[in-house]
């Protein structure tokens, strides 16, 4: 029977050491759908690796006979029929999107991701456009996208030289199943109590660049964690300064730009802004999903309830705190799904858009 969807093991976290913004919600939830490994679930975490072919944190994959391997040492033999003849031709046994949950319980720092062909990355490094799909929100949760309107260039520039970024950073309260757009170039931060997928383009054997503005004037100790007597974390404001897109609107018309919430099967194709296609399911019943993107591969992450994948002999069974890998090769996914216990299923797939890209 040929294999069509590839369940990633569910526990796949960053060390809080590198996350200490790490909140409670990833954690929540996977006890709360893993109660029989609560002991691999530690109490905060930052990021879960959810599909990945990254060297640091490899995503494992269940085969039907239970073996259990790398998404890596899958798609190296399998990568054409998995990923789709364009993707595997162009990246290879890697996948180029990159899917993450994180939850902060604390502002992460501010940041900015640069074009590719930016002059100041290394061999070894590469550009990282990202997207956030807003999963869970409390009430006062927010984030900063951009610059406030109604401030020059200079104005901008001064604030952040003198690590004051509330000063001009734009603040935006999402709501659940807001879609958000970060293209390189766009300066940001996730804030407190804001729970998101975030999809991540990196290419094969690189990493993806990160540049930090400010990171709020915090130290740290030795193991990561917040210290009046600690050091602070490196910074990178020259490179980012010359890296940052000023043709970006801002304030509210950036927001109008770059931000769409997605209403329950509406699928998004991708754009200038955002190379990651999306389309979410979130009513109880049966669905038709057609992949976003022609011949080649999907992502699907389900953060409620229970879902049921079928496509010709295939089935694969999902529940909350689960993602997996869909083959180029399903071409019309039957989607089920049903409640679990009081919760409403939801599940979202993307896929990658080179062309928009």
């Amino acid at each position: 029977m040929n294999q069509l969807f590839y369940k990633m093991d569910a526990f796949n976290f960053v060390p809080i050491k590198r996350t200490p913004w790490g909140g409670a919600k990833i954690s929540a939830l996977k006890k709360k759908y893993f109660p029989e490994n609560n002991e691999k679930i530690p109490q905060n975490i930052g990021e879960s690796w959810e599909v990945s072919t990254d060297e640091q944190f490899p995503s494992f994959v269940y085969l039907k006979n239970n073996e259990k391997v790398t998404l890596k040492s899958l798609l190296q033999n399998n990568a054409q029929a998995i990923l789709g003849k364009n993707t595997s031709s162009k990246y290879g046994a890697h996948s180029p999107l990159l899917l993450k949950w994180l939850n902060a319980n604390d502002l992460l720092s501010v940041q900015l991701h640069p074009n590719n062909g930016n002059s100041l990355l290394k061999s070894n490094e590469c550009g990282k456009p990202e997207s956030w799909l807003v999963l869970d929100t409390d009430e006062a949760g927010f984030v900063y996208l951009g610059f406030q309107e109604n401030l020059t260039k200079e104005q901008i520039v001064q604030y952040l030289l003198n690590d004051e970024p509330e000063k001009c950073l734009y603040r935006y309260e999402p709501k659940v199943l807001d879609y958000i757009s970060v293209p390189a170039g766009c300066v940001h931060a996730v804030g407190t109590g804001v729970f998101v997928a975030e999809p991540q383009y990196v290419l094969p054997e690189k990493s993806g660049k990160t540049w930090r503005i400010s990171d709020w004037r915090r130290l740290y100790d030795d193991n990561g964690m917040k210290s009046s007597k600690g050091i602070p974390r490196e910074l990178h404001v020259e490179e980012s300064l010359q890296a940052i897109d000023w043709s970006l609107p801002r304030g509210k018309k950036l927001e109008e730009k770059l931000v769409q919430n997605m209403q329950s099967n509406k699928p998004f194709y991708g754009d200038e802004n955002n190379p990651f296609a999306l389309q979410v399911f979130c009513e109880k019943g049966k669905f038709q999903y057609d992949p976003l993107i022609k011949d080649t591969f999907s992502v699907v992450t389900v953060w409620a309830g229970e879902v049921i994948l079928k496509c010709d002999s295939d089935t694969l069974i999902m529940h909350g705190g689960e993602s997996a890998l869909v083959s180029s090769e399903a071409r019309q996914v039957t989607i089920q799904l049903t409640q679990y216990g009081n919760d409403k299923s939801c599940a979202a797939f993307f896929a990658f858009n080179d062309e928009v890209f």
